[in-house]
């Protein structure tokens, strides 16, 4: 519980700061650096599925709350991207915590699958066509990617694991 609380501490802390900073894009800068994975996958890397979907389910949740970003059009789209994401990153690091291409990799799977939800049930409203907001998505995250694959070497070479029980999903 305790390491929820600060993981979502961090969660909010990251994006808050990323967005604080002076930027003139068309995009909220957080949609190209993408903070609302790095502390998802911190949190799976370290504690299992868990507490990653927890930060990742109440993460966005609290960022609106304190800072109006996400919008709010956005929010059920990227909370259903960040579940994808924290269980598609559990499932590659119980398989191998040394794969360094997880984070990003799981990035471009959330993508995907909110891609092809829309495509098919449109739940998240108006995103606009399903591919163009894939492509977009990705475009716009290459810097994200980027990040996320940094972090993701470092966690692996800084905190090489072995996979322990308490990556087992049961309780989820």
């Amino acid at each position: 519980m305790r390491e929820t609380a600060v993981l979502l501490a961090v969660a909010w802390l990251i994006p808050f700061l990323v967005h604080v900073l002076p930027w003139s894009g068309t995009r909220p800068l957080g949609a190209h650096l993408l903070p609302m994975f790095w502390a998802t996958f911190a949190a799976v890397y370290f504690y299992g599925l868990r507490v990653g979907l927890l930060t990742g389910l109440f993460a966005p949740v609290i960022n609106l709350i304190a800072t109006g970003l996400p919008a709010l059009q956005f929010l059920s789209v990227l909370a259903f991207e960040l579940a994808i994401f924290a269980v598609f990153a559990w499932l590659m690091i119980r398989r191998s915590r040394a794969l360094w291409l997880t984070a990003p990799l799981g990035y471009v799977v959330a993508k995907t699958c909110s891609s092809i939800v829309q495509l098919f049930m449109a739940p998240f409203g108006d995103l606009g066509e399903p591919l163009r907001f894939f492509l977009g998505s990705l475009q716009n995250g290459l810097a994200g990617l980027a990040v996320l694959m940094l972090i993701n070497f470092g966690l692996v070479r800084l905190f090489p694991q072995p996979v322990s029980p308490a990556d087992d999903a049961a309780g989820v």
